[in-house]
This record gives C-alpha cells, structure tokens and sequence, in this order.
C-alpha cells in the first residue's frame, strides 16, 4: 500500500511546503500530496528556484508527490483587482473554493480554467502525473442545470489541455457541491469521457452521502484514479458527521473499504487528508500511520 499524506493539514501557517514535504517524510509517509493554493504554493506566482528546492527536498527524502490538490483556488481572492468583488463571507454567494468551473460569471468561470492550467504547468515541471479538483457549489444564480452545462464547458478546456500535457485532471465529490455523489460522479465522467479525466475517490465522502462505500468503489472502478482516505463519525442521533478524523477513530468499515480497493485492482496512492488538524498535523499524521501499521 503505498500511503502518503497531504500538506492541507500545513496550513496554520507555521510552515512553508519545504517544511511540510520534510515533517511528512520524517513520519514515514512514502508520498506528498502538495496543496497548490494559499498558504503552501500559488502555481501563479512561484519560481524555478522554488521548484528546484522542492525537487530536491523529494529526491533527498526519497519521498513521492501522489497528486496536486487543486481543490480550492481561494488565493485569488486575496488579490487586490479580485478583492473588491468579494462578497461578505469571502467568494461568491455561496462559494468558497474560489472560482469554479460551474460558476454562473463566465469571468469566474475562466480564472478557473486559467488556475487548473497553471497547476497542469506546475504537475509537468515537478513530473506529477495527478491533480485532483472540484465542481464547487451550485451558484445562487442560475438553474442547476446551467451550472452543469458551465461545469462541463470549462472541465472539457482544462481537459483537453491536461491530456496534451500527458496529465490526468481528477474530479473530487463531496456532499453538497454540484457534483456531490457517487451518482453524480459517474454522470460527469461519461460526459467528459477522457482517459486524462477520472475521479481522486474519498471514502469519508461516500460515506458521508450515505452510500455503501466498498460498492461505489466497484461501480467506479474504471474512473478511479487517486484516492484520499480519513475516517468519519457518528452525531448523537447515529449521523454521519462530514468532519475528517483520524484514521480508527471513526465509525467506518475501513477494512471492507480497502478490501474493495484490493478486488478492483486499484494500486494507486492513499493520500490521507487531515485539513481538519491544522492546529497540530505531525501529531494526526503519525496516528494514521501508526493504523496501518496495527492494519
């Protein structure tokens, strides 16, 4: 199993990436996951120094980049043009991963694009073959339809882009976002149909929608190409609660889960995603090796 941890748990602003890829490898992940937005790495504004430092701290940790989380872009607006159109609450009504590709503003829609494609440069120079992104909520404006219709316009440009770069452009679904199951993640993937467009499949969300995590793992078998794994917990009313937690310290049937990995032949990285333990990472990433190592 090769198992890595993603550098979304850094983000107290304690450390820099260099710090985070190094504290990671000291644990004894095989694998990085790098957060390409604030405050780790901003594929806009960092330089061919930055990247050899990075290149070098892998190759002197003998330590891998499972994929680029491109998830959220929301450095964009922290940008002084973009900051005036900033509503109350930071982003768009109802948005908070910065622009997304279903946005009702085709303005919006296009700073997307042009961040996927910089993070599609940067997996190139760093020879990372994965980023794994998002479709963001539905706007407030629009019919749920048009948001769909948008999602699909933009997603086929950062596609067709990411494939002439030999780059696979995953998409992440998450309880809530317009793409926010198992369902709705298959619907998308037949629509792009692309061998450079899959799915970055985390169990915490499946299991958060409710679904039989180890048969949607089946089902997707063809689209999954990275993964992220965490474990979820029960509210008092027996709940799922969509807060990651350590692995083993949940509720889910993560041994039936990783089973359903192993039958579908699936031999790619587990990146465990803790963003939820900013306040202390070093601590949540030994406590999920220290699972499998009992696992």
């Amino acid at each position: 199993m090769k198992l890595a941890f993603s550098t979304n748990a850094f983000t107290s602003g304690k450390y820099n990436l260099v710090q985070a890829i190094n504290k990671i490898a000291d644990v004894g992940y095989r694998g990085v996951e790098i957060l390409a937005d604030h405050p780790l790495l901003w594929p806009f504004s960092i330089t061919e120094k930055e990247i050899k430092e990075i290149k070098n701290t892998l190759e002197k940790r003998n330590i891998a980049i499972s994929d680029i989380n491109a998830f959220t872009c929301s450095r964009y607006w922290m940008e002084k043009d973009w900051s005036k159109k900033v509503p109350k609450g930071g982003g768009p009504p109802g948005q908070k991963f910065g622009p997304c590709f279903c946005d009702y503003e085709k303005e919006f829609r296009q700073k997307r694009i042009e961040y996927t494609k910089k993070v599609i440069d940067l997996a190139v120079k760093l020879g990372v073959k994965d980023i794994s992104t998002c479709s963001g909520y539905q706007p407030l404006r629009g019919t749920r339809e048009l948001a769909w219709k948008n999602m699909v316009e933009s997603l086929r440009e950062a596609v067709v882009y990411a494939g002439k770069n030999g780059v696979r452009l995953n998409i992440e679904y998450e309880p809530a976002l317009l793409v926010g199951s198992a369902k709705e993640a298959l619907a998308i993937c037949k629509e792009i149909n692309s061998p450079n467009f899959g799915l970055n499949f985390d169990i915490g969300h499946s299991f958060v929608c409710d679904e039989n995590v180890p048969a949607e793992i089946k089902k997707l078998k063809k689209y999954i190409h990275t993964v992220h794994i965490e474990d979820i917990g029960f509210d008092d009313r027996g709940r799922p609660v969509h807060y990651h937690l350590i692995l083993g310290q949940g509720k889910m049937p993560l041994k039936k889960i990783f089973q359903a990995f192993n039958e579908i032949g699936y031999n790619g990285w587990y990146t465990v995603e803790l963003y939820t333990y900013f306040k202390n990472p070093i601590f949540a990433a030994k406590e999920s090796i220290g699972y499998f190592k009992n696992f």
